[in-house]
């Protein structure tokens, strides 16, 4: 994969500039993201794996401190 321009593009598309100091950081940080996205999809996951089918929101003030 070509980081360098799937960074410039998706930069460009989100219009975020990336400072040319800050770039070798964010490039190493997008192939730790991918190789952490390749780990993930590369779990075999069964119907037991499934989340919950409901949500139930908690109000902060409900919450125990």
């Amino acid at each position: 994969m070509d980081f360098d321009a799937f960074i410039e593009q998706q930069a460009a598309l989100l219009g975020l500039p990336i400072a040319p100091e800050y770039q070798p950081g964010v490039k190493r940080f997008v192939q730790l993201a991918a190789g952490m996205a390749d780990l993930v999809m590369s779990m075999r996951l069964t119907p037991a794996d499934e989340s919950g089918n409901v949500f139930t929101p908690v109000a902060p003030e409900d919450l125990a401190p």
